[in-house]
Formats: C-alpha cells, structure tokens, sequence
C-alpha cells in the first residue's frame, strides 16, 4: 500500500481540481450565460472516472457497476418524484436534476472513498 501513496494523493486532490478547472473553464468561455452549463455538469464524467480510478486502487476492483446500478435508480427516484409532485415529467427539468444530482452523489462518493482509503492507510 506504501507504493501506491503518491497515485492515493493524487485522487485525494483530484476533485478539488476538476472542480477549480471546470470552473475556470466556464467562467472563461461565458458557457454559463450563453448555454446555462454550469460547473458540475462538466465535473461529472471527471468525477465518474476519480471513483473508478480510485476504488480500483483501494480494493483492486472498480466499483463503477455498482455506481452504474444506482445511478439508474437514482433517475428512476427521480422520475417518480417529479411524476407525483408536478404530476408530469418534463425531459429537460428532469436531465438537469438528475445530472445534478448525479454530480453531488459522485462528490460524495468521491469523498466517502477518500476517508475509507484514510481509514485503511491508518489501520495497515
């Protein structure tokens, strides 16, 4: 595990950077007044790719099936919530939140596989 510290530190600031970069990027390019792209929405796949990345190093095998899995019932949430509070789904209002919030559960995710590799690092 020794070996793999500089590759750990790596992942540990990743997000942090994609978020610092994406945010350049649309504050540069105006891509939030001209398209109303915001910073997580360009964050996502960087982030999808950080916890593939970054599970694979802490338990040699990726957990993106599992994330797959969940994503596609946090959409499912998502539609049978938008179903029963606006009584209909509106496509674009439900791809916004669903990619939003997306984007939080990999932050999260992210995070919560940092503090596990900490805890393990600790421990060994």
């Amino acid at each position: 595990m020794q070996s793999m510290f500089p590759s750990l530190i790596f992942w540990y600031v990743f997000p942090l950077v994609v978020i610092f970069l994406m945010r350049l990027l649309v504050s540069l390019s105006s891509l939030d007044r001209r398209f109303s792209i915001k910073t997580p929405d360009l964050a996502v796949p960087f982030l999808l790719f950080g916890i593939h990345r970054l599970s694979f190093l802490i338990f040699k095998e990726s957990l993106f099936p599992y994330l797959v899995i969940t994503l596609s019932l946090l959409g499912i949430g998502i539609a049978f919530f938008q179903a029963y509070f606006y009584e209909e789904i509106e496509f674009p209002r439900f791809f916004k939140m669903y990619w939003r919030s997306v984007f939080l559960f990999a932050l999260v995710v992210h995070v919560s596989l940092i503090v596990l590799s900490l805890i393990l690092l600790s421990v060994s």
